[in-house]
């Protein structure tokens, strides 16, 4: 099979075609402490595996362990629906859990972003409720909503990816249990990430 060139789009988008393994987890796994790091320098809980929110002062622990939980539920999920439903015994755990890991890439930016005083300040909800001329905050909610609102859907196109190669689950029947994956996964995650002392 000849392989795809590597544009700047694939490796943006759908760098799975060339990376998986060991190679993915490595830098995906890197990406999500460095997620959480940023995460609690902004005040910022994932709290949820698509949910990211500005609470104040948070542990640095907190987002870490946060996105580790976000990350395994996503992956247990995966890897249960593309075994019964997709690639079968062709699945590998290893691909789905790295190139899973890597496509939570974009939250390190999203979470950077808010470590911008003034974007953070803009987007906490007790900054709006206490400023008066929310004329003020404007700027800083319109920028720090694109690049947040962004970050979401390049998430989601890299999970997707992932989930469509490593489960080998393809057109309207892969986006269905897509969505499923991303539905279940979701809720476990909410039901474990507010264990975290």
């Amino acid at each position: 099979m000849l392989q795809q060139e590597m544009t700047l789009a694939r490796w943006l988008f759908n760098p799975f075609v060339r990376i998986a393994g060991w190679g993915s987890l490595a830098a995906g796994l890197a990406g999500i402490v460095l997620a959480g790091i940023a995460a609690a320098a902004a005040g910022i809980r994932f709290d949820g595996l698509l949910d990211m929110h500005i609470v104040g002062n948070v542990s640095t622990h907190v987002p870490i362990v946060e996105g580790l939980i976000n990350w395994i539920c996503i992956v247990a999920v995966s890897a249960l629906i593309a075994k019964l439903f997709g690639g079968g015994s062709s699945v590998r755990l290893l691909d789905v859990a790295g190139t899973l890991a890597l496509a939570r890439a974009p939250l390190v930016l999203a979470a950077s972003i808010c470590t911008i005083p003034w974007i953070r300040d803009s987007l906490s909800y007790s900054a709006v409720l206490v400023e008066r001329d929310l004329a003020s905050l404007l700027p800083g909610m319109l920028v720090g909503a694109l690049v947040l609102l962004a970050c979401a859907v390049w998430t989601i196109v890299l999970m997707w990816n992932a989930f469509s190669i490593t489960g080998n689950m393809k057109g309207g029947r892969g986006a269905f249990f897509f969505v499923a994956a991303l539905a279940v996964g979701e809720l476990l995650s909410k039901l474990l990430v507010y264990r975290i002392p």
